[in-house]
């Protein structure tokens, strides 16, 4: 498998883990209620380091690698799409990073259970919106540009 195919395929993989564990999250999220704490944390942080993992691949590798070949083929129109898409991701990382500082702990949660609930639904909404858009644009402009 080339670099470029193994890197996007690695994209992929980690997309599924980032759904999979907001999957498991989702009885907590319908029923309101945190009952088993020291769990929910654990699957936070997992949560975030799979996130904080890709984000910086997206960050130093994805978004150049789209960005050099669209100027490679002279397509500057979907430069400032890019650039939407980078502003936009940006954005989420930011949430989700707050959401994650404000709730590093069991206590954290514990003591804002409604907050951490409605945060998480929110968070929940927006990552897989955006892996939803990348998945049905980007990865395929990127495997066209690689011949993937």
């Amino acid at each position: 498998m080339a670099e470029k195919e193994q890197f996007l395929y690695g994209l992929e993989k980690e997309h599924a883990s980032i759904v999979d564990l907001l999957n498991g999250l989702e009885p907590v999220l319908k029923s309101g209620g945190v009952n088993d704490v020291a769990s929910m944390v654990r699957n936070l942080n997992q949560l975030k380091e799979i996130l904080t993992y890709h984000l910086k691949n997206e960050d130093r590798i994805f978004y150049p690698d789209m960005k050099k070949r669209a100027i490679e083929l002279g397509q500057d129109a979907l430069l400032s799409a890019l650039d939407v898409f980078i502003e936009d991701m940006h954005k989420i990382s930011k949430k989700v990073f707050d959401f994650f500082s404000k709730y590093k702990s069991g206590n954290d949660i514990a003591s804002d259970k409604k907050g951490f609930i409605q945060g998480m639904i929110d968070l929940r909404d927006a990552l897989i919106k955006r892996i939803n858009t990348e998945e049905k644009t980007l990865y395929y402009i990127y495997k066209a540009y690689y011949d993937i």
